[in-house]
Parts: C-alpha cells; structure tokens; sequence
C-alpha cells in the first residue's frame, strides 16, 4: 500500500487533500445559502464514495473515515492551497508521479463535482460554476502541479453533458392524448443554446485561467521584489556595520598614539635629591661622582636637564642650575 512509504506525519498530511480542495472552493465562493452549502456538502461526499481509483492511495484516502481538523474549515483559501501544494510534493517526492498524477485526477473531479453543485437547484435555480470557482480550481491545479488545461476540458465535458441529457418523458395517463413530436425548429434552437452554453462555459474557464496565471505572475514580481528589497536592506546594514567597526578601530588607534605621545612627552624624573649650580670646570661625570659616589650616572643628569643643558650633554656652562634626580 502506497501510504506505507510515508511517515505517520505525511499520511496524516495528505490524507485530509479533499476537505482542504472542498475549503478552497468554500472561501473562493464566499457567502451562500443553507441550501447550496447542503448541496455542495451531499456532492463532495458522494464523489468521494463513488470515485473509483486502481491507485492505492487514493483507495487509502477514500477509506479513511477519519474527521477532518476544525482548522481546516477556519483556513484561508491561500493557506488550503498552500497546503495542496505541501502534499502534493509529499506525494511526488515519496510516491513518484504516478501517484501524484492519480491524486491530483482524484481531487479534482471532487472539486469540479463540489463546484457544478449548483446545477442542482431546480427548475428556475440552476447557473453554471462562477467565475471565483472556476478560478479556484485553477488556482487549485496550480498547487497540485497538473496542467491547467485539465480544467477546461473537464468543465467543456461536464457542461456538454448537462445540456445534452435527455429528459425522461411522462408515462401518459390512459385518457390523455399522445403528446405531438417536437417541431425541428425546436430542436435546431435548442442546439443552437447547447452550443451557446458550452461555448460559455469555454470562455469562463479561459476567463479563469489567464487570471490565475496574472494573480500568480504578480506574485511572484511581488516575492522578488521582496526579496531584492530584504538583500539592499541587508548590504546596508552590513556595510553601516562595517563602518562602525573601522570607525572604533581608528578611534581606538588614536587613543593610543595621544597616550603614548603624553607619555613620551611627560617628565621621565619627577623627584630630585639636590640642584647644582654648574662651576668653571665642572662635567656631568664629576657632579655624577659628588652625588652618587660614581660617575656612572652622568647620563641620567643629562636626561633630567635636556631642556637646560640642550642637544650637546658635554656642553655644560657655569651658572647653570642642574636638578639631580633621585634614582
């Protein structure tokens, strides 16, 4: 059995097709009456138990007697073709195209029985299928990825059949007088009106058609445009990013090179033991030596006293007034 290849998950998906193909054509044709809605209701329940399939799943599909889910009858009809369309790629990828083929004939002739309810008024009452149901069912072939022309050949078919079908005649009561035959003029206008009404029932479905396929064409400018919308949002967004992140690194750069030039240009020698007035014949090695007992550190006066002393630390003149840093 063919609902075997699928997961309890996708079965419990696509067995439910019908009630989803019968909320599609409800939303597609709005409000109507108690009465059509028990019409349509008795003929989507009578194609489902008098369609005959030598598929196995839709032989599983017919069988199940399960109740179908409160949501399905609170969806939109956007949201029960989205959901035609998830199961029949349930069904093409797991299945192959044979069963989706068989599923999609199945569910159709369900709708198309659903949709030419109508034609069951009564004297007075009858009308063709309307034009959102018609295009309803196209939108609903769409979903189901079978060729549209399906649509058109059935209902060219169904519409042939309901003007073609002979009237039973009255049994004639014992006393009545045989009814006299037809006149041929009546019968040619009567031709002349099957042959209106099919050609009808071509142009509405054609009607439907290019419809659809317009409604499915701005969609999908729509959906580009979207996404072309989402794409420049998200290169500026990563190019305002980028930005920020360069501004904060060069930002940061420059903190560390101010920092790094203030303490470069702080005084390296803060605390100081003495100040030596320089005498005729003095060196930074001998004051090094009156001071720290060695004149290793005459470098380290120099530094203390660059701005005093100057570039040339062997260019020292008396009456200068050196700062020894304490070390």
């Amino acid at each position: 059995m063919s609902k075997e290849k699928l997961s309890a998950s996708e079965w419990e998906t696509v067995k439910y097709a019908p009630y989803w193909v019968n909320q599609a054509l409800a939303e597609a044709d709005g409000r109507v009456s108690f009465f059509t809605k028990r019409r349509e209701s008795k003929a989507f329940e009578k194609a489902i138990k008098e369609y005959k399939s030598g598929n196995a799943l839709v032989n599983d599909i017919i069988k199940d007697d399960s109740d179908a889910p409160k949501t399905i009858g609170k969806a939109s009809q956007a949201d029960a073709e989205k959901a035609l369309n998830q199961i029949a790629a349930i069904v093409e990828q797991k299945l192959g195209a044979d069963d989706l083929k068989a599923l999609s004939d199945f569910l159709l002739k369900v709708g198309h029985s659903v949709a030419n309810a109508s034609l069951d008024g009564g004297a007075g009452n009858a009308k063709p299928v309307s034009e959102k149901e018609a295009t309803a069912l196209l939108r609903i072939e769409s979903a189901l990825k079978v060729s549209a022309s399906y649509a058109t050949a059935h209902a060219a078919t169904a519409a042939a059949a309901a003007t073609t079908q002979p009237v039973p005649a009255a049994k004639p009561s014992s006393s009545a007088k045989p009814a006299p035959a037809p006149a041929r003029d009546d019968e040619a206008d009567k031709k002349k009106e099957q042959e209106k009404n099919l050609a009808e029932a071509r142009e509405r479905q054609e009607k439907a058609r290019e419809q659809a396929e317009a409604e499915k064409k701005e969609a999908a400018a729509k959906e580009r445009l979207e996404a072309a919308r989402k794409e420049t949002e998200e290169r500026q967004q990563a190019a305002a990013a980028e930005r920020e992140a360069k501004e904060k690194a060069e930002a940061e750069a420059a903190r560390k090179e101010a920092e790094a030039k203030a303490a470069a240009a702080a005084p390296k020698y803060t605390q100081f033991i003495a100040e030596h007035t320089v005498q005729p014949g003095d060196n930074l090695s001998f004051i090094s030596q009156k001071y720290y007992g060695h004149q290793g550190n005459f470098r380290i006066i120099y530094e203390a006293n660059k701005d005093v002393i100057g570039d040339n630390m062997n260019l020292i003149r008396p009456g200068q007034v050196l700062k020894i840093p304490k070390l």
